[in-house]
């Protein structure tokens, strides 16, 4: 039987029983290419912390050459012993939390792999590891299939495969966690073999001369995150009939038998497949249009069910609006348990808080903010996060810093009685408290300096673009976003695909910005160095000055200018000025010295590592330098202290 014949049979059948399921999504027609489905049926066992299952895959070659092989993620082996990348890059930890305990190992093993529908086509023995990335011998977390038979053009192949993960404890994402009231957690993510992306000439950056096409399956770094095709799944779990369950995509069918219960979800158009569950969560639903939200919280929080569903509507508002629709009819938001919080999977996110948070303090509402959006750049858009983690950290980060101050004002992050911080500030204290200089934007996952994933794909991105919004005005920078999602919606973007789509919009060529600030590592700093007024007039004729401000680029980065200078008699003037050079001199001639020089006086340039010297002032008027100084040191320290309870969430 060739592959196709089995494609088409499954096809039927999967459309067939989609007709009388609720809608995954709010379209009749199918909103990406649907290389892969899957179809599993999967156990807990709570003791083992084992999930035991059977997949269905079936992947169509978007090619136009025959493939002679599958590559699959093992994502969870990331956590089956010290030696494995992802733990020798991360050291064995991750947003403050460590692998620890008696049992912190899991993995996952391919027990079967075989032809669908074909007698005899065992091909597990025919399972290799490979290591594209590094060439670790014992990082076990992708894995190659010779197939018997290439998979022609256009034609589908299906897949058996029997398979048992073991979760880990968690420590980063996924596992299982016991609470300190003995009910236990599990988050399962990453969890399945998982069909890496096989790109084909003109996809990304692969040529549009490109003889065949080439796979995409990069393995779990501490760093990296996900990239995978979009497809339909459908998944049968099975657990303990006194837990609650939540999972991407909508439930459509419920059974009790013996103890157990199982729940199955359909999901479309998505590129991944999460679920959670634990006999402690308290369910909330609401609703937002055509979307049911639903809340898994813990106990002990429970008074906080408002504010996540406040959150969670404020961004699904304003994205649609800003951005575009939100296409999906479900969104689960779980209150997780330790390094399960502040993660993303289609439809379904981690939120987390802490007992009693006060309202001044919106690490809740951020947080819950934040993951949402990656529904759109992790999720929509689904740019490869391995290679240009930017495009979706960098980018949700400054929506939710939009997001954020526009909901709740000046002090969107902390509301501190006597202090507020916004969201855009603490951003930009994250930018410039470290070196900007160490590393660049546009980079693998893998290769930022220490230290510089943080850095260069959330705090810097969501800086440059605030400021690049602030160079084209939000008019334009709107409809740069509102274009970005209609041409690249479930397509895979890339960051060339995103400058064309700026360039297009504005009318502008921005390669002096993205060059600088992306690609490279230029940092911006300009400083006024000194005021300077000389009386020119005559005996017996009105005073007449000459006044002179000179200013410094300090930095290598070259970014337009605006001097706003103040005279003596209350009035301002602006002048432009490129920026290019190392050194300039404005030059002024009137009836009023000159008492102060202020550069960037509208704070539209973030970028700006250093607003304490864009303003001189000569008079003994208060200038507030000292203020600002402590109030930056403040803010950095604060910034520390909420980077901290973020990692604990």
């Amino acid at each position: 039987m060739r592959y196709q014949a089995v494609g088409l049979i499954l096809s039927l059948f999967l459309v067939g029983s989609a007709q009388a399921q609720p809608a995954p999504t709010t379209s009749d027609m199918p909103l990406s290419e649907r290389r892969v489905s899957y179809t599993m049926n999967v156990t807990l066992d709570p003791e083992t912390r084992t999930v035991q299952g059977t997949q269905q895959v079936t992947w169509r070659n978007p090619g136009n050459v025959p493939v002679q092989e599958l590559q699959f993620h093992l994502y969870l082996n990331a956590f089956k012993n010290e030696r494995s990348t992802f733990m020798k890059e991360s050291g064995g930890a991750h947003r403050g939390f460590t692998a620890e305990g008696n049992d912190p190992w899991g993995g996952v093993t391919v027990d079967r792999m075989q032809l669908a529908g074909v007698e005899g086509a065992d091909l597990t023995q025919q399972i290799q590891f490979i290591r594209p990335d590094d060439g670790n011998p014992d990082d076990e977390t992708v894995i190659s299939v010779q197939l018997p038979q290439a998979v022609l053009p256009g034609e589908t192949i299906a897949l058996d495969i029997d398979f048992t993960s073991k979760l880990p404890q968690i420590f980063a994402r996924t596992g299982w966690q016991e609470k300190a009231d003995g009910s236990p957690f599990f988050m399962v993510a990453q969890w399945f073999p998982k069909l890496g992306v096989y790109e084909v000439p003109g996809q990304r950056y692969l040529p549009e001369d490109a003889p065949e096409g080439q796979w995409y399956t990069h393995q779990f770094h501490a760093n990296s995150e996900f990239y995978a095709d979009f497809g339909t799944y459908d998944v049968r779990m099975t657990v303990p009939e006194d837990y609650m369950l939540g999972a991407s995509g909508v439930q459509v069918e419920e059974t009790t038998d013996g103890g157990m219960k199982t729940l199955r979800y359909v999901a479309d158009d998505v590129h991944d497949f999460a679920w959670t569950t634990s006999p402690a969560f308290r369910e909330y639903t609401t609703t937002w249009r055509h979307v049911n939200l639903r809340l898994l919280v813990q106990p002990e929080h429970e008074d906080q069910v408002q504010r996540h569903f406040d959150s969670a509507i404020a961004a699904l508002e304003r994205f649609d609006e800003w951005v575009g629709p939100y296409p999906y009819t479900s969104l689960t938001l779980v209150d997780g348990v330790g390094g399960s919080n502040g993660m993303e999977y289609p439809t379904l996110i981690t939120c987390g808080t802490v007992y009693k948070l006060p309202a001044w303090a919106r690490f809740l509402e951020l947080v819950t903010i934040h993951e949402f959006g990656h529904q759109y750049f992790y999720g929509i858009l689904a740019s490869n996060e391995a290679e240009e983690a930017w495009l979706d950290e960098g980018m949700n980060s400054y929506f939710e810093v939009r997001i954020m101050d526009d909901v709740y004002g000046a002090g969107a992050a902390l509301d501190f009685p006597g202090f507020q911080i916004s969201d855009e500030a603490m951003q930009r204290v994250s930018y410039t408290k470290n070196d900007p200089s160490r590393g660049q934007v546009f980079a693998r996952a893998w290769d930022y300096p220490h230290g510089g994933y943080g850095r260069n794909s959330y705090a810097k991105p969501a800086t440059l673009l605030k400021t690049l919004e602030n160079y084209l005005g939000w008019e334009t920078m709107h409809q740069v976003w509102r274009t970005y999602y209609d041409r690249w919606a479930f397509r895979h973007p890339t960051t060339r695909d995103f400058i064309a789509v700026a360039e297009e919009v504005s009318g502008q060529e921005l390669d002096w910005f993205f060059d600088q600030f992306v690609y490279g590592t230029a940092v911006v700093d300009y400083r006024v160095v000194s005021i300077s007024n000389r009386n020119v007039s005559e005996e017996e004729e009105p005073d007449r000055f000459e006044s002179r401000v000179r200013v410094e680029r300090k930095a290598d980065a070259i970014y337009p200018q605006t001097l706003q200078v103040r005279y003596a008699d209350g009035t301002t003037e602006r002048k432009e000025w490129d920026g290019r050079d190392q050194w300039y001199a404005f030059e002024f001639e009137g009836d009023q010295r000159i008492v102060e020089a202020f550069l960037d006086p509208e704070n539209h340039i973030l970028l700006d590592t250093n607003r304490l010297n864009n303003r001189r002032v000569l008079t003994s008027e208060a200038d507030g330098r000292v203020g600002r100084k402590y109030q930056l040191k403040t803010a950095v320290w604060l910034q520390q202290i909420f980077t901290l309870i973020t990692g604990l969430l």
